[in-house]
């Protein structure tokens, strides 16, 4: 303390333990004054990295620091004064309340943070604030100042008489700044984006125009497709070699094409990996172009049936057309197998589709026995080729077919055999069935008291709702009791697809009548007389 009792040039550390150390030591109670007459000293400086480059978005961290002394007079009791400081929260020297402003200037950037809350910076101590900027692409190489504006408040006075005390603050600012540096950089430019079969779920190919638009040369230049919720590289990272500033260079990238909901134009990002003049690997800023992409093929289904009836094999005839705007290449049917259904054929050519084409394709199907005569639904998927000849399917579709009722046939007639006779019967076959029964075979199933060395008879054709008589040899027991008799009788047939059914069994009626000419006709007969 000089002779006038003026405390100079005491950092913040050195005076709080002396006000520490004093506040233990008894002193009268009398007025007590405290004096700041120097402001806190503020400057700032990129903590890290002040390097960048054009077209990047970085955040500098700038720190804020307090090279201050407080030139000071106090006079009274120290022990007060530090309790009115501890008991106001303020701190000789200090730059409180403190905020940040960051502007350009004439740097090319665009400051994306706004003003900051810095808080207490103590004398000999620094705080930092994040500070995001971004540099423009077209910034050339130099060192650039950016400005920074700090507002902040200090103690100008303390005062204490009594039990009153008095605490005066000032506002104090300073307009500093921090350096940049803006170095050369490989700036991509993106100058023309084509497409080329760029359809929903489908394989295309994008193709694409890049240039160097910086100060640098690329190296060892490689571009690359990223990945967007539209299109997914197949192939990617495509040597581009040497990319001299103002250098142009063409690239193509085969590419997945998402299911998109629409046709429309999207986005398609690219980024350039490369070595600097340093041999560093560095990559550009992302630079998109922009493509269109088209719907997907579209179908119109339609089915007929043919024969196709419960226990049997049918046909169904899918008819598709190509409602969309562009051909569709070596188109195919695929059948989803499902019950009542075992399908003898699951995919068919359509062959290739023109707008408003229209393609047939025909699936064999066994019907169970078990199904009910109704409709059911059969669901197709179309399957085509895309420009790399890769299988690319439609949505599934589900188209209705009618199963018609069970073949069926219905005996008729009066055949009797007399017993102990040998007699030919005639039984009329009818058709009730709804379809045609071609080569068709009768057969009768005997048993006692009947015997048959002719169980068989030849139809042929058989049209839904014919009738045909047929013949069979039937013996019946001399000691069988006249009555009528039951007799199993089926047909084998082959239906229009040249498959062999056998109709469920039908009863015909045999009469067994009295036995004529008595003993003497049955010994003549027996002995063949």
């Amino acid at each position: 303390m000089n002779p006038n009792g003026r405390v100079t040039r005491v950092g913040m550390a050195t005076l709080l333990a002396l006000l520490v150390v004093l506040a233990g030591v008894a002193t009268p109670v009398a007025a007590t004054s405290y004096d700041e007459y120097q402001q806190p000293e503020l400057t700032t400086a990129v903590q890290g990295s002040n390097v960048v480059v054009p077209g990047e978005t970085t955040t500098l961290r700038i720190g804020i620091q307090n090279r201050g002394t407080s030139v000071t007079n106090s006079e009274g009791s120290v022990e007060r004064l530090a309790q009115v400081f501890q008991s106001a929260g303020v701190k000789p020297g200090a730059a409180m309340a403190t905020t940040a402003h960051v502007e350009a200037g004439s740097a090319p950037v665009d400051v994306r943070t706004g003003t900051q809350s810095v808080g207490t910076v103590a004398p000999d101590n620094r705080q930092q604030v994040p500070v995001e900027i971004e540099v423009a692409e077209n910034a050339q190489p130099g060192t650039y100042r950016i400005p920074v504006e700090l507002e902040y408040q200090y103690v100008r006075a303390v005062s204490v008489d009594g039990d009153e005390q008095f605490i005066t603050r000032r506002d104090g600012s300073v307009r500093t700044h921090v350096t940049v540096r803006v170095d050369e950089s490989v700036r991509l430019g993106v100058d023309g984006v084509d497409g080329e079969n760029l359809r929903a779920n489908e394989d295309g190919r994008v193709s694409v125009t890049v240039s160097n638009e910086g100060s640098e040369t690329a190296s060892d230049a490689e571009l690359m497709l990223r990945e967007n919720d539209q299109l997914t590289p197949r192939t990617n990272g495509v040597s581009l070699g040497t990319l001299d500033p103002g250098e142009t260079a063409t690239a193509d990238f085969r590419v997945g094409v998402a299911d998109v909901e629409n046709t429309g134009t999207y986005a398609v990002p690219f980024q350039l990996r490369y070595e600097d003049g340093n041999g560093v690997v560095r990559t550009s800023v992302v630079r998109t172009g922009s493509v269109t992409i088209e719907d997907a093929p579209s179908f119109d289904l339609s089915a007929n049936s043919t024969d196709l009836y419960v226990d049997s094999t049918g046909e169904v005839t899918l008819s598709v057309t190509n409602t969309g705007d562009r051909r569709v290449e070596n188109a195919r049917a695929e059948l989803q197998p499902a019950e009542p259904f075992s399908p003898l054929s699951t995919s068919a050519s359509l062959g290739t589709l023109a707008p408003g084409e229209t393609g047939t394709a025909t699936f064999k199907l066994e019907v169970a026995d078990r199904a009910v005569a109704q409709e059911y639904p059969l669901t197709f998927t179309i399957v085509h080729e895309d420009a790399y000849d890769e299988r690319v399917e439609s949505d599934s579709r589900t188209v209705p077919v009618t199963v018609g009722p069970e073949m069926t046939i219905e005996t008729s007639g009066s055949p009797t055999v007399a017993a102990g006779a040998t007699e030919t019967v005639e039984v009329t076959i009818t058709n009730t069935g709804e379809g045609v029964m071609r080569d068709a075979v009768a057969r009768i199933n005997v048993n006692t008291p009947f015997e048959t060395d002719d169980d068989t008879a030849y139809i042929g054709e058989l049209e839904p709702g014919e009738s045909t008589t047929v013949t069979f040899t039937v013996t019946a027991d001399g000691a069988a009791t006249p009555k009528t008799y039951s007799v199993d009788t089926t047909v084998k047939y082959d239906n229009t697809f040249g498959r062999t059914v056998v109709s469920d069994v039908t009863p015909t009626a045999v009469e067994v009548t009295e036995s004529e000419g008595g003993l003497l006709s049955t010994i003549l007969s027996f002995l063949g007389l």
